[in-house]
């Protein structure tokens, strides 16, 4: 072969990249997933290779296992699926309460069972279900640390093309670490009530992120900031999806769709830092919030907004100065009106905080529009309103609370 036309084969094969097996999707959900949702189920049952319409159904996290599974079968029927289609893994710890012919803790070895492997490996589409992540990883992952050959199927699916997705603790379990319980005050405030923030190994499907569920309900924003500073955890980015709500993504790939009624909140702490000492500071996060129609580059930490989101920025609704505070007495909690209507959508702000307190000791929420600042706006085909935001600057600082009472 000339040299000239080896160099420039050399050239073609390097510009397609190296070869790899086809991939699949992972459909991520917040928990609290509604049945009417048709945009996130059918994002699921549309994600099936078209030669394996076979769905898993694997509620190895709840506490009512069987009831589980029927529930959500219920409501893949109910969005186009069919009922045949559809089976349940039987791996469970825990007996469900509504089936008194079976015993489901007697599920747990089945990790290695042929007959429940041999779904897998026939299914375009295997679901977690919610409940406790940690009872998925101790009946896919052995004692000894090894996979077991249940989790070697599902890997196996995911890499021919099947779709992998679940809910809350099926969430929770999509990154390596996971987070395996944990209050955000609990985080932040050592010694304050609640329960104290902890990682453990999950089954990574997600790579390079951290991924937390319920996030706007349950105010976990502290939460998963503490995790991804945490001494020794390698990841830097961190996922937040709210309930009823998907991160729609394929695995090695940068960019991920959302899908749902609610939030996904991007945490990009690569340049961040965190102070030494027993309080929790945390300095330099950027932040960036997705809803339905948005794309979230999980590599860059960029947000692309719907095309029928408008910038905020030079053309704000509000020019009033914000309220600084917390508390119950004060409106507009949510990262999106924090951030998005008080902050990105509001010319008289560049800062504005937050502040929760347990006790004695507490933390200060800060926000701060940053020339990388992005802020849009709009109402979806369904005409309902969201925020896409991206690059505000996101700081916690620790203060000091003392409450008198006033005098008369």
């Amino acid at each position: 072969m000339p040299r000239a036309i080896f160099t420039a084969l050399l050239a073609l094969l390097a510009l397609a990249g190296p070869a790899r097996a086809e991939e699949g999707t992972l459909v991520i959900v917040g928990g609290g997933l509604e049945p009417g949702n048709a945009a996130v189920h059918k994002a699921f049952l549309n994600a099936r290779p078209a030669d394996a319409p076979a769905i898993v159904i694997i509620p190895a996290a709840s506490g009512e296992p069987q009831t589980s599974a029927d529930s959500f079968a219920e409501a893949l029927v109910s969005h186009g699926a069919k009922a045949n289609d559809i089976a349940a893994i039987r791996l469970a710890m825990i007996d469900d309460p509504a089936t008194e012919d079976v015993d489901e803790s007697r599920w747990a070895a089945n990790a290695a069972s042929a007959e429940e492997i041999a779904k897998i490996s026939k299914a375009g589409a295997i679901w977690f279900t919610g409940g406790d992540q940690s009872r998925i990883t101790a009946l896919l992952i052995g004692a000894d640390g090894r996979e077991t050959p249940m989790l070697a199927a599902i890997r196996q699916r995911l890499r021919e093309g099947a779709v992998v997705g679940g809910s809350s603790a099926g969430a929770a379990i999509m990154s390596d670490p996971m987070i395996t319980q944990g209050d955000t005050l609990a985080a932040l405030l050592p010694g304050s009530p609640g329960e104290p923030m902890a990682l453990g190994r999950g089954l990574g499907f997600v790579t390079g992120a951290l991924v937390d569920q319920h996030f706007g309900q349950r105010a976990r924003l502290g939460r998963l900031t503490a995790a991804l500073l945490t001494p020794g955890q390698p990841r830097r980015m961190g996922l937040g999806i709210d309930e009823d709500t998907a991160l729609i993504l394929h695995p090695g790939a940068a960019t991920a769709e959302v899908a749902g009624s609610g939030y996904v909140t991007l945490i990009d702490a690569r340049a961040a830092t965190r102070a030494e000492g027993d309080r929790f500071a945390a300095a330099n996060l950027l932040l960036g919030l997705a809803a339905s129609g948005d794309a979230i580059d999980i590599a860059t930490g960029s947000v692309t907004p719907a095309p029928y989101r408008k910038p905020t920025i030079g053309q704000e609704y509000a020019n009033s100065a914000p309220i600084n505070g917390g508390g119950m007495a004060l409106g507009g909690q949510t990262l999106a009106q924090v951030a998005g209507e008080s902050l990105l959508d509001n010319a008289a702000a560049n800062v504005v905080e937050r502040h929760s307190f347990a006790g004695r000791h507490g933390v200060t929420y800060r926000f701060t529009q940053t020339e990388t600042s992005r802020g849009h706006w709009g109402r979806g085909p369904d005409g309902t309103a969201h925020y896409a935001l991206s690059g505000v600057r996101f700081d916690i600082e620790p203060i000091d609370i003392t409450i008198t009472k006033a005098g008369r």
